[in-house]
């Protein structure tokens, strides 16, 4: 009923009413009305602050959940090797591997001093960001370059730039070969030096690999005790360029810059290292890009190769060019677009060697070649001499024997 009259007389009739009505109640009773009010603001006030801190939790949570492989990918990158790899060395190797974004998961590493190996390997989300394999004993050097040097002809392309000892080697990986004397001489009397494979993800190209792959051989070389100078660090993903063709005039490649191939038509890539290493290589090669925007190939390449596992290519070469039959051996010679000349360095074989592309069925109409008009035997027999002999008396090596005009 009283909802019904509060009804008829309207709302502000009602109000007023029931101000009123509050007139007529004690002052114990207004007081308790009061308190509870307070009580009531308070609840809801705790209520407000409670949902407040919930969300400031869930906020600050999902915050810190979005962060925590950003943070793991920073402990790690600067752990992974033991800490050998340079500040945005990690980042640059994800991004050289098509995977920029990826977080790193896992690195690990271990030394073992007595077997002189050294290992470590850092993998991401998607694949193999860099996997490193250092070797110390004779043994296991030998092993691993006769898997790099097949019978079948497989060998590295080309030595590594800026005086670095090593190769790129097969399959887009760097082989750095540093000096190792803290671990002495070898049964054989050869001097100590290290072999360090460095790999990375897919497409990542060697001079992408290159800056970490010789920091962590600097950091190899001090764990297994090599006591020697650390290699100098190349800049990061700094891809070699060629240089003029008269650059080489005063290298153990002058031969070159003092052929048939002359001016600004050719451009030189001139790897010779500083002090001992397992490869020499000069190329010369049309100046510009293809089509693909890739360096044209080599027309006239000189190889050096110092090692005991040289005497595999130069078989295998004898072989291919119809130099020789024999299995075990083969001396100096010269073909139409190949040639050897020997000698023996730091107590192993060594091999110096020209290719040039000549015409024919394995290369297309486009591509550069050089015919036997324009670059004959005897001025490759005066190349390759020119060079072994250069580059043997850079090493102090012995017993040189070149080929002769056949």
């Amino acid at each position: 009923m009283a909802e019904a009259d509060d009804e008829a007389r309207g709302p502000e009739e009602t109000e007023r009413t029931r101000r009123a009505g509050l007139l007529h109640y004690s002052d114990e009773q207004r007081e308790r009305w009061r308190v509870l009010r307070e009580q009531g603001e308070r609840r809801r006030r705790r209520r407000r602050v409670v949902g407040w801190c919930v969300t400031g939790v869930l906020v600050l949570g999902v915050a810190g959940w979005a962060a925590k492989p950003t943070l793991k990918d920073m402990r790690i990158a600067s752990s992974a090797c033991d800490g050998a790899i340079p500040d945005g060395g990690m980042d640059a190797l994800r991004a050289a591997a098509g995977s920029p974004d990826a977080h790193l998961t896992e690195s690990t590493s271990e030394t073992r001093a007595e077997l002189g190996r050294y290992s470590c390997e850092v993998v991401s989300e998607e694949e193999r960001v860099l996997e490193v394999e250092v070797y110390g004993r004779r043994d296991d050097i030998d092993r691993e370059l006769s898997r790099e040097f097949e019978d079948q002809g497989g060998r590295p392309r080309v030595a590594l730039p800026g005086g670095l000892p090593g190769f790129e080697g097969q399959m887009s990986t760097v082989r750095l070969m540093p000096s190792c004397p803290g671990r002495g001489k070898d049964a054989a009397g050869h001097r100590g030096q290290l072999l360090v494979s460095v790999s990375g993800g897919h497409p990542a190209r060697p001079h992408h690999l290159l800056r970490a792959g010789v920091a962590v051989a600097n950091k190899a070389a001090a764990k297994l005790g090599c006591d020697a100078k650390p290699l100098p660090l190349p800049e990061q993903g700094a891809q070699p360029k060629g240089v003029r063709l008269a650059a080489a005039a005063h290298t153990s490649c002058a031969a070159l810059a003092e052929g048939l191939l002359k001016g600004s038509a050719w451009t030189a890539d001139l790897r010779i290292p500083q002090g001992p290493a397992p490869m020499t290589s000069c190329e010369v090669r049309p100046s510009g890009t293809d089509e693909d925007g890739d360096p044209h190939a080599a027309v006239v390449r000189l190889y050096g190769w110092y090692g005991d596992f040289s005497r595999r290519l130069r078989l295998s070469d004898a072989r291919m060019n119809k130099a020789s039959t024999d299995r075990e051996q083969a001396g100096p010679w010269l073909r139409e677009a190949n040639g050897w000349a020997l000698a023996r360095c730091e107590g192993q074989a060594a091999g110096f060697q020209i290719t040039v592309r000549r015409p024919g069925r394995y290369t297309g109409p486009e591509s550069t070649t050089v015919d036997r008009d324009q670059l004959g035997k005897d001025e490759m027999l005066a190349m390759l001499s020119s060079f072994a002999k250069k580059e043997s008396a850079a090493r102090g090596c012995e017993d040189l024997r070149l080929p002769t005009r056949s």
